[in-house]
């Protein structure tokens, strides 16, 4: 069998999916501009941009859930891994984005250590809140752990799913426990895009994350943040109308 070569396939997915989201596109390097420039990280705009292409790829794919939801229906041989390769790419496209937004909390973090002037970014709300979904992912993703579980001081009870109805339906996570692991649950949402639940033990909170409203939320705070040139004009601008004695 002649099979064809799949790196122009990719490129063409990449391509058409820029074509369809071009005002998305376009976001994303606005967004990419403005957390690079306010960080002082001008290399951080590369790294950026390429999840801005994965997003844009999987905004394809979660708009085509239905077609595919029927494609995956109809195939009778098991070759339709079309949500599993979605998946994997979510999943890419998350831990792409927390290390991301983790380098520039470190650099603010940094810099008020050093005693000089942070980017303020990290201190926003949007970002916060952004990066806190992010780090509950990351770890369940990346080490099959609990987020933050240096933090239990007891083994946390935990319901499995789907539940069997008997007793083995109650689970506990141990820290302590080298063998321990945390499977994190994941599905689809109605509009086709990766959902986590995400699992906050220092407040017992679980709730769904879907990876498209994290990156919608992304390109909203872009909006957010003043531009690091427009920021300097303003502050040297109300540095000169203040009032001189005398």
């Amino acid at each position: 069998m002649n099979l064809p070569p799949v790196s122009p396939l990719i490129n063409l997915a990449f391509n058409v999916a820029r074509a369809k989201y071009q005002i998305d596109r376009t976001a994303w390097t606005n967004l990419s501009g403005v957390l690079s420039g306010r960080f002082n990280l001008p290399i951080a705009m590369m790294n950026i941009q390429r999840q801005a292409d994965l997003d844009l790829l999987l905004r394809c794919m979660e708009d085509e859930f239905e077609a595919n939801k029927a494609a995956e229906i109809a195939d009778t041989t098991g070759s339709n891994m079309t949500f599993h390769y979605q998946l994997s790419l979510s999943e890419t496209w998350v831990v792409g984005c927390y290390e991301i937004l983790r380098a520039f909390r470190q650099r603010d973090r940094d810099a008020r250590k050093a005693g000089v002037r942070s980017s303020g970014v990290s201190d926003m709300k949007a970002f916060k809140s952004i990066f806190a979904d992010l780090e509950l992912l990351r770890m369940p993703m990346t080490k099959f752990e609990i987020a933050k579980d240096d933090k239990l001081k007891e083994p946390l009870p935990l319901q499995r799913g789907p539940p069997n109805d008997d007793a083995s339906d109650q689970t506990f996570y141990d820290s302590k426990d080298p063998a321990r692991y945390h499977l994190m649950p994941n599905g689809l949402s109605p509009r086709g895009s990766a959902i986590w639940l995400a699992l906050d033990h220092l407040t017992r909170r679980q709730y769904w994350v879907e990876r498209r409203d994290l990156a919608e939320r992304l390109l909203a705070m872009g909006k957010e943040i003043i531009p690091a040139g427009l920021l300097e004009a303003q502050e040297r601008e109300a540095q000169q109308n203040i009032p001189t004695e005398g």
